[in-house]
């Protein structure tokens, strides 16, 4: 029991996301080795999970004053806070030493990675509490450094700066309005503890209607790409299919609009889960296959 408590603990199912950043950026440009790939994306998923677990130990009073998270592993007691920083510390020195293996030249971004997330939580930064800070940052930590992390996997010696923006502008503005969705969700717990988030500052309605907004320009940037000339038109059938499978989320979308509560919040994690994994799926299949193929 305690082992499903440990991997309970990492929660996985939080940052499906974040795989997707890290996979479509290492597939961006070109394709590498995929034992290469493997191994990083295996040290990636360790650093990651050393930030959700550490971000459970720093807000574990925050978790235990809300019904949806009292019952994580370190909220609950079931992982007592030292054992929880203890069992981060030990991923964070794994994926390193892993990464000093593989190549060198990936730690510094690795490192980055883990500050930026650490410091979301933790004192005296507790980037969090700082609005609209927490959910850039979030954008930034989910959307832009596990693509640019994937990116470096390629042998690719330079790349356009400004290509490399807009191609992982959608992720960050998803990855921005799904932190307000959460906030939404932690809005009672966190106004009741003094985190003073985006919507703790803003309220609840209009940090739904942002990041309802940012969607809306994530979901409008590749056809404004394919207008001028940046995204060949074909590649459009992809977002297109994409629109189809968020249909569902669209409604939630509109439902937790009406009524911005945490129940209507976790219904739409919930949603984004079940049908986020097959639009990844989806969307890297379609990547991988134009690779392959040259078109």
């Amino acid at each position: 029991m305690m082992l499903v408590e440990y991997f309970k603990v990492t929660r996985v199912e939080s940052w499906l996301g974040w795989i997707l950043s890290f996979g479509f950026g290492s597939i961006f440009l070109s394709l590498p080795p995929p034992e290469r790939f493997l191994t990083v994306l295996f040290a990636f998923s360790l650093a990651t999970a050393s930030i959700f677990i550490l971000n459970q130990y720093f807000d574990r009073k925050e978790d235990r004053e809300n019904p949806f998270k009292s019952n994580m592993p370190v909220a609950s007691g079931r992982i007592t806070p030292h054992t929880a920083l203890i069992f981060s510390l030990s991923l964070i020195t794994l994926c390193l030493v892993l990464i000093t293996l593989v190549d060198i030249n990936l730690l510094s971004l690795f490192l980055i990675y883990l500050v930026l997330g650490t410091a979301y939580s933790a004192p005296p930064f507790r980037l969090k509490s700082v609005p609209v800070v927490d959910f850039v940052v979030s954008g930034v930590g989910a959307g832009f450094m596990p693509f640019l992390m994937g990116l470096k996997l390629t042998s690719k010696p330079s790349f356009d700066t400004s290509f490399i923006i807009l191609g992982v502008m959608p992720l960050v503005l998803i990855h921005c309005g799904g932190h307000i969705i959460q906030a939404v969700g932690d809005y009672e717990a966190d106004s009741k503890t003094g985190v003073h988030t985006f919507v703790v500052t803003f309220g609840r309605k209009n940090g739904v209607v942002v990041a309802g907004l940012m969607f809306l320009l994530a979901g409008l940037l590749p056809f404004t790409y394919s207008a001028f000339g940046l995204l060949s038109h074909s590649h459009l059938l992809l977002f297109l299919a994409v629109f189809f499978l968020s249909v569902p989320l669209i409604k939630r979308y509109v439902a937790t609009l009406k009524d911005p509560s945490a129940k209507n919040v976790i219904i739409i994690q919930k949603t984004a889960i079940k049908y986020g994994v097959i639009g990844i799926m989806v969307m890297l299949m379609y990547i991988l296959l134009v690779k392959l193929c040259g078109f």
